[in-house]
């Protein structure tokens, strides 16, 4: 099995009425909410790659926070670990083609997540705010 490398970002947006993070549906399946994440590209580092991908997928520039965990899976003959980032932003986002998003409160977001594994990353994050 290869191992690959990824980060992602888990972004939150501050409101009057308590904080929001940002989900996106994915690309192979608009069944699934997750977090922006992919590929490290050459000479990127995991921070920049979380920054990366939440701007391309989700519309949003965003700061890190700091790290919120790694989650691993398998994927055909790939191993997979993802390096995700708390960060934080003022924008409201725009989806890349072919994804929905949505900006949930905590609760929202704890149901709305299709993965055990991340909702317990949002669980470990949301005691960092």
């Amino acid at each position: 099995m290869r191992l690959v490398q990824q980060a992602g970002a888990i972004v939150v947006r501050r409101r009057k009425d308590g904080p929001r993070v940002l989900l996106i549906t994915s690309k192979r399946n608009a069944e699934h909410w997750l977090f922006p994440k992919g590929h490290v590209e050459d000479g990127e580092t995991l921070e920049e790659t979380a920054l990366r991908e939440a701007e391309e997928e989700a519309g949003v520039r965003a700061t890190i926070v700091g790290p919120a965990g790694i989650m691993t899976f398998d994927y055909d003959d790939e191993s997979i670990n993802v390096h995700y980032f708390l960060a934080t932003t003022e924008d409201k986002g725009r989806p890349e083609k072919r994804r929905q998003l949505a900006w949930c409160s905590f609760e929202e977001a704890m149901q709305q997540l299709t993965f055990p594994d991340t909702r317990a990353l949002l669980q470990e994050a949301w005691s960092l705010l």
